[in-house]
């Protein structure tokens, strides 16, 4: 085993980095605290930036690891110490990122991820060390999964780890893809622009955007708003314009800073995810973590032709990294729907994947979907109006929100059995269509129920049960023909 060796220098700004965007809110705050004077807020925050660097430093020099042929530890604390032991047997996920800064030291972080981790985070995260140390990792681990690893094997692995531990470069041997597809730079200018989450975050901002602004800016933008409308609705109207076209410019730069020459390959039984501009992450996930894919298709993307794919995967899995990533593990962010299936069929051969013919099981059924929002938000609506009359416009703009997100479910939803062990379940929610592909050993189970006003119409629900992560994904289809019902229980059943 090698000696306890401290990461790289440059850990120390990966951790200021983070405990900054930890207390990113309360800097914004003490910057436009105007009560407490100009003076005291830069002292604060002077004060603030102190203390967290110095929570840093400590950070750094109390965190150690160690690689063995065995195992990776690391060791945390000053006063609590903790050792964290993750034998090779059970990693199930290795992710490289590595920040452009890192590439002229040949510095980058490790991510380890076991079946037994955290649903939101990494089990281990090694944060700077050399590149060759990676390569070390995954060759104890490939030679522990081959019969319990051949001793000449581990023995030269051993020598290997000794050299990274000297810093002498080792050059990994490593085998060619099998498959490669890269999405090009286009590709990801329609994804940024057609990403609505960006109107999600907008809204977000503004709610929030009163506790920290000083009410002077406030009023000043309400004035100007109030002077946009007295100007008559085309002013109005390039105004909003103005806006839309600041978060689409925000969009397309927060997607290339994480989507930039993305490239998914498979060597083997196992794929590899790669992206980034400033912050290059790796990701290898073995294909047996694999439990379903994902096509997402949002109403705009819809009319463009154009799908995203993300991964389901059983066991630890980070949901949101130190670098802010999204939470879904898109397998092809944005892929043009005429060649989605081929592509699909290119890197997953053994899938043999085809367009799916859906059997549509709820339609003319859409009295069952809109009963409960017409029967509790409608009355809301109207009480609202009473209330206020900005309250009842946001209650009505949510209400028919939901009765055509109800009526899109209810016309979209269904399912197709691909094979003796494949099904596709698709399914309508707000405004994205997915189509969940699974097959059948990876369903942990099946539920169908149904009420006593429903079943003498031979009418019920269906539930599928999918590993997602550490916990369970819920397959659901509503209102349903019983022989749809039995079809279902009927593929689950068979052996």
């Amino acid at each position: 085993m090698s000696e306890k060796r401290r990461f790289h220098p440059l850990a120390l700004v990966i951790y200021l980095f983070n405990n900054i965007k930890a207390f990113f809110f309360i800097f914004i705050a003490l910057f436009f605290q105007t009560k407490i004077g100009e003076g005291v807020s830069w002292l604060l925050i002077g004060g603030l930036a102190l203390v967290l660097t110095i929570f840093a430093m400590v950070r750094y020099f109390s965190e150690y690891y160690q690689i063995s042929p065995e195992k990776v530890v690391i060791y945390k604390g000053v006063f609590r110490k903790s050792e964290t032991d993750i034998f090779y047997e059970r990693m199930q996920t290795i992710k490289e990122r590595q920040w452009f800064f890192f590439q002229p030291f040949h510095v980058t972080q490790v991510l380890i991820e076991t079946a037994g981790g955290g649903a939101n985070k990494a089990e281990a995260s090694l944060v700077a060390v050399p590149e060759a140390l990676l390569s070390q990792i995954e060759g104890y681990r490939n030679s522990v999964s081959k019969q319990g690893g051949n001793e000449a094997l581990v023995a030269e692995l051993a020598e290997d780890n000794d050299r990274v531990d000297s810093q002498t470069p080792v050059v990994a041997t490593t085998k060619s893809p099998e498959y490669i597809y890269q999405v090009t730079n286009q590709q990801i200018f329609w994804f940024g622009i057609t990403d609505l989450s960006m109107l999600f975050a907008a809204f977000t901002i503004l709610v929030f955007i009163q506790e920290l602004v000083p009410e002077g800016w406030i009023d000043r933008a309400a004035d100007l708003s109030v002077n946009l409308l007295k100007a008559g609705w085309l002013m109005a109207l390039a105004f909003g314009a103005v806006i839309l076209l600041i978060l689409m410019v925000f969009s397309l730069v927060k997607n290339f800073l994480q989507y930039y020459n993305f490239q998914v390959s498979r060597t083997g039984d196992t794929l590899t995810i790669e992206s980034g501009l400033l912050e290059r992450r790796v990701q290898k996930i073995p294909l047996a973590k694999l439990q379903g894919i994902k096509i997402n298709q949002q109403l705009l993307r819809k009319v463009l032709g154009l799908s995203s794919v993300q991964l389901l995967l059983a066991g630890g899995q980070e949901t949101e990294g130190e670098s802010g990533e999204s939470k879904a593990l898109y397998f092809l962010p944005i892929i043009q729907e005429k060649e989605l299936y081929g592509v699909l069929d290119f890197l997953l051969p053994d899938w043999d994947f085809n367009q799916p013919a859906i059997q549509y099981v709820s339609r003319g059924k859409l009295f069952y979907f809109w009963r409960w929002p017409v029967l509790i938000m409608v009355p809301a609506t109207l009480a609202a109006f009473f209330v206020h009359p900005a309250a009842g416009g946001v209650m009505t703009l949510v209400t028919v929100v939901a009765l055509v997100a109800s009526f899109l479910d209810c016309h979209y939803q269904g399912y197709s059995l691909q094979s003796e062990k494949r099904l596709c379940i698709q399914n309508f929610a707000v405004i994205t269509k997915t189509l969940t592909f699974v097959e059948r050993p990876k369903i942990q189970a099946f539920a169908e129920k149904s009420s006593i006003w429903l079943y003498p119409k031979q009418i019920g629900h269906v539930a599928l049960t999918v590993k997602e992560g550490t916990g369970n994904l819920q397959l659901h289809l509503r209102f349903i023909d019983y022989a749809a019902v039995e079809e279902l229980k009927h593929f689950f059943r068979r052996k």
